[in-house]
C-alpha cells in the first residue's frame, strides 16, 4: 500500500514550459492532486531573471544538464553542446526568451501528417489563451490578460535599426508582427518573454501564481529514474531523492515533459522503446515501441563576424566603461536598459531560392562581436549574423549509453547528415555579407574575421560551415506525434499501446516548426491539458 501523501491524480514529470503549464492548470481544479517533478534546483539564482545573463545560463554547471552530442561525422567530428535547463523552469529559465510561434503552415503541415485537431486555426486559440500582449489587443492573433507576458524590447540597440535599413535598402520587406501575420516573412525587431526588464519563464507565468495552491505539490532536486506500469498501463514513477529511492502513485495519468531528450531516455529506462536496444542493455521491455528517440531534429546556425568601429555594440572595452556603468545603475533602480533585453533583438525570415511555400532560413542580427572563447560577455565591439536552416532534412536519435538513470544519455543529431541541408546555410552566409556591405554598416568600417574575405567559393564556404556550425537549442519530435507505427504518441498525446500515460513537450513535435520552439510548447501544454481533462477544444479562429 503507498504511504498516505504518496499518490496524486496526476503526476507531472519536468518542470520546463511545457511541466509549469500543466502543473498549473490542472491543479485549477482543487479536486485534482497534482506533484511536480524536478531534477534540479529552484529557480533562486538571480542570473535566472536578469534577461541579459542568458549567456551565462547556456551551459551552466549547475543549472543545465551540460549535454553534448556525440562526434558529428559531417561536422568535422566534433561535440557539438546541447544545453537543456536543470533547474525549476527548465529551458524557460535559461533560454534567448525569445517569442515565435512558428510559421502558420507549420502546423498546418502538423495536421496533414495525421494529427487532428493541430492545424494552424486549432491551435492559435491556445497561443492566444496564453498570451498577455496589449500592444497588438486589437489583432485576432494575439491575447491579452493571459499569464504570459509578451512584448517587443522597449529599447533596442541602435544598431537594429542599422541592420533594419540595410535589408530594407536590399529590397526586403518588413514585418512588424511575425506573430500577427499567415506570412511572417521580413525583417524586425522581436517579441520577447520578458514582463517588467525580467525574464517571464513558465514558473514566473504559470507556476508562482499556482504553487501555494494545496493540491499542488513541487519537489525539486528529484530525478525520475522510471516509469511504473501495471498491464500496459502507467501506474507511477520511480524516483530518486536524497539519495533515497521512493515511488509515487498516479491515479489517473503519469505526463512526462522532460523535454526532447528527457522524455524519451525516460520511457527507454521504462522498458519502452525498440526491443532489441533495450535487450543489449540488459532492460527488460515492457512495451516494443521502436520510435522512441528517433526522428531527433534540431535548427542548425552559422556565424558571419564583424569587427567595427561601433560603440554602439553590446560588449567590454574602455570606451564603453561609463555607459555599462551607466547601463547596471539604470537597470537595478528601474529594471530597464540593456540588461532587461536578451540582447538578440532583430531578425529576418526570408526565402533563398524560388518556388517555397515559406522562408527556409532565419538571420539572427547580433548588435556584438563575437568572442572565439565560451566568455559570455563580449569584448570590444562588432556585430554579426546568425543564419539558420529553418527546415532541415536530417534526422538523427536518442539512445541510452547504459541502463543507469544517472548517465547522460548518447544523443547524435546527424547534423548535416541530409546534405541539402548546407546550401541554405552557404546562401545565408552570401545574403549576411550583402547586408553587412551595405551603406549603413559602411561608416562603423566593418571587417569580418570569420569566414574571413579570403573564404568566397562555396567549397571554403561548406569548409567554414562543417568546421563551425552549431545549433541553436530547438530539439524536437523524439517522441513524435502521429498515427501508430513511426511514432509515439497519438493526437491526444498518448502514448501508443499504454494507458496512462502521456508526452506533452517539444519532443512531440511532428517536425521542427520554422523558429523558436519556445511558444509552440506552451501551447502544447495548454492543448493537453484540455485533452487530458476532456475538455471540449476552442472553437477555431479563421483569421485573413
Amino acid at each position: 500500500m503507498t504511504p498516505a501523501g504518496q499518490e496524486y491524480d496526476y503526476l507531472v514529470v519536468g518542470s520546463g514550459t511545457a511541466g509549469c503549464v500543466l502543473a498549473a492548470r490542472l491543479s485549477e481544479d482543487r479536486n485534482h492532486r497534482v506533484c511536480l517533478i524536478e531534477a534540479g534546483p529552484p529557480d533562486s539564482s538571480p542570473l535566472v531573471h536578469i534577461p541579459a545573463a542568458v549567456g551565462t545560463l547556456i551551459n551552466h554547471k549547475t543549472m543545465s544538464w551540460g549535454y553534448k552530442t556525440v562526434p558529428q561525422p559531417h561536422l568535422r567530428n566534433r561535440n557539438i553542446l546541447v544545453p537543456r535547463g536543470r533547474v525549476l523552469g527548465g529551458c524557460s529559465s535559461t533560454n534567448g526568451m525569445v517569442y515565435f510561434r512558428g510559421h502558420p503552415k507549420d502546423f498546418d503541415d502538423w495536421a496533414a501528417a495525421g494529427n487532428p485537431g493541430w492545424s494552424f486555426r486549432e491551435v492559435l486559440p491556445y497561443f492566444i489563451r496564453s498570451e498577455d500582449n496589449p500592444e497588438y489587443a486589437k489583432s485576432p492573433f494575439h491575447g491579452v490578460g493571459g499569464p504570459m507576458r509578451v512584448a517587443h524590447i522597449p529599447r533596442t540597440n541602435p544598431l537594429c535599426d542599422v541592420f533594419l535599413e540595410a535589408a530594407s535598402g536590399l529590397g526586403y520587406p518588413r514585418c512588424p508582427d511575425f506573430n500577427g501575420t499567415l506570412e511572417p516573412e521580413g525583417f524586425s525587431t522581436r517579441q520577447g518573454a520578458i514582463r517588467n526588464g525580467r525574464r517571464e519563464s513558465g514558473v514566473t507565468a504559470f507556476l508562482k501564481p499556482a504553487r501555494n495552491r494545496a493540491n499542488l505539490e513541487i519537489r525539486t532536486d528529484t530525478l525520475v529514474t522510471r516509469v511504473l506500469m501495471e498491464n500496459r498501463r502507467a501506474t507511477g514513477v520511480e524516483l530518486t531523492m536524497g539519495g533515497e529511492s521512493r515511488t509515487l502513485r498516479a491515479k489517473r495519468e503519469v505526463i512526462l515533459c522532460a523535454g526532447a531528450i528527457g522524455s524519451p531516455q525516460i520511457l527507454l529506462l521504462s522498458g519502452i522503446g525498440a526491443g532489441a536496444d533495450l535487450n543489449a542493455l540488459g532492460i527488460t521491455m515492457r512495451h516494443d515501441l521502436p520510435a522512441v528517440g528517433r526522428h531527433y531534429t534540431d535548427h542548425l546556425a552559422i556565424g558571419v563576424l564583424m569587427s567595427a568601429d561601433s560603440p554602439e555594440s553590446y560588449g567590454l572595452s574602455w570606451q564603453r566603461t561609463p555607459r555599462n556603468l551607466w547601463h547596471l545603475i539604470e537597470y537595478l533602480l528601474f529594471r530597464r536598459g540593456p540588461l532587461g533585453s536578451n540582447l538578440f533583438e532583430a531578425t529576418g525570415f526570408l526565402r533563398t531560392v524560388d518556388g517555397l511555400d515559406r522562408p527556409d532560413v532565419q538571420l539572427v542580427f547580433q548588435p556584438a562581436r563575437r568572442n572565439k572563447t565560451p566568455f559570455p560577455i563580449p569584448i570590444g565591439h562588432g556585430f554579426a549574423m546568425n543564419p539558420l536552416v529553418l527546415h532541415p532534412k536530417s534526422r538523427g536519435s536518442v539512445r541510452l549509453a547504459s541502463p543507469d538513470p544517472h548517465a547522460k544519455p548518447l544523443i547524435d543529431p546527424n547534423l548535416l547528415g541530409d546534405e541539402r541541408d548546407i546550401d541554405p546555410l552557404v546562401r545565408s552566409i552570401q545574403i549576411s555579407r550583402k547586408i553587412f556591405a551595405a551603406e549603413p554598416f559602411r561608416r562603423f568600417n566593418p571587417v569580418e574575421y570569420a569566414p574571413g574575405p579570403d573564404v568566397q567559393d562555396e567549397t571554403g564556404l561548406k569548409d567554414y560551415i562543417r568546421s563551425n556550425a552549431m545549433t541553436v537549442h530547438h530539439p524536437v519530435s523524439t517522441c513524435r506525434m502521429g498515427p501508430a507505427g513511426d511514432n509515439v504518441v497519438d493526437s491526444d498525446l498518448r502514448v501508443h499501446g499504454i494507458e496512462g500515460l502521456r508526452v506533452a513537450d517539444a519532443s512531440v513535435f511532428p517536425t521542427l516548426i520554422g523558429g523558436n520552439t519556445n511558444a509552440a510548447v506552451v501551447m502544447v501544454a495548454e492543448k493537453a491539458a484540455d485533452l487530458i481533462l476532456g475538455r471540449p477544444a476552442p472553437a477555431p479562429v479563421d483569421v485573413h
